[in-house]
């Protein structure tokens, strides 16, 4: 349903979010079974790895501060090392050139990396039953009006558009998203926001003029016209992203932030507006 990271990973990898259309038949088959036609030149080693355990030994790259790298130093195979990258720029980079040997991070990243380029596939899913919310500052009248916000565009279809727009059914054409909205805003909410998280949040033409777009700036800025607002967005790193908040920089945190106790601890989340789960991603 809306909202929920669709249980076949074809289906997300069906989305091409970058002028490119992607046969999502081809992409489901090959994650259904973890291998596909290579090369003599490609590494060995690349095509034995199709689960976790296959990491016994290896170096697996993380972002720092996420849930992503909680969960992969509490699940770490024997022998097995982590390596911390700032952004996920760094991540996809030390991917390809084989400084690591896979990327344990939220599944809606990696299999929208695995639908940009094709050296490279999510192997395995783990149910962790994360869900995303925007962050506000503690005790913030801001979390009530997001969340009416929210409601709205969910009730009035937006939120469905959206959705469609980056996560289409799996043979289905990416939808257009929402209308354009004429909603000029009257007050300005200004938006941390770690880019780029394809395809939660990226540079590129978004709604209302932003410079930026993706599934959690396209969704905060149709929740903000509802309120009569507009959005300024501020590209941060997400280590420590949620002190942006005390510190006066940001009124709201998007970016694909999950909610957990610590976390609620700090800061005050809106209702969840994603379910997202950890996922393992390889060269082919």
């Amino acid at each position: 349903m809306p909202g929920t990271v669709p249980t076949d990973i074809g289906e997300i990898m069906s989305h091409s979010y970058k002028t490119r259309t992607i046969a999502a038949a081809l992409l489901a088959t090959s994650l259904a079974f973890g291998t596909v036609a290579c090369s003599k030149s490609d590494d060995d080693s690349a095509a034995k790895i199709t689960k976790l355990a296959d990491l016994e030994g290896k170096t697996i790259g993380v972002q720092t501060g996420t849930t992503g790298e909680t969960y992969t130093k509490e699940h770490l195979p024997k022998g097995a090392t982590v390596k911390s990258f700032k952004d996920t720029t760094g991540l996809f980079a030390a991917l390809d050139s084989g400084d690591i040997s896979a990327i344990l991070q939220d599944l809606p990243v990696n299999a929208g990396r695995a639908a940009e380029v094709d050296n490279v596939h999510v192997v395995e899913t783990f149910k962790t039953g994360e869900q995303y919310g925007f962050a506000v500052e503690k005790g913030s009248e801001l979390q009530g009006e997001l969340n009416t916000a929210l409601k709205k565009v969910r009730d009035n279809g937006t939120y469905d558009k959206i959705y469609e727009k980056y996560f289409p059914k799996a043979g289905a054409e990416a939808g257009p998203g929402p209308a354009a909205s004429d909603v000029e805003g009257t007050r300005t909410l200004k938006v941390c926001s770690d880019i780029p998280y394809a395809p939660m949040e990226m540079e590129g033409k978004g709604p209302r003029g932003l410079d930026y777009t993706g599934f959690d700036i396209d969704l905060l800025d149709a929740m903000a016209a509802t309120m009569d607002a507009k959005l300024s967005i501020k590209d941060v790193g997400f280590d420590g992203i949620l002190g942006n908040l005390a510190s006066g920089n940001c009124d709201v945190v998007a970016s694909s932030v999950t909610i957990t106790p610590e976390r609620a601890k700090e800061v005050d989340f809106t209702d969840p507006y994603f379910d997202a789960d950890q996922s393992l991603l390889v060269k082919k």
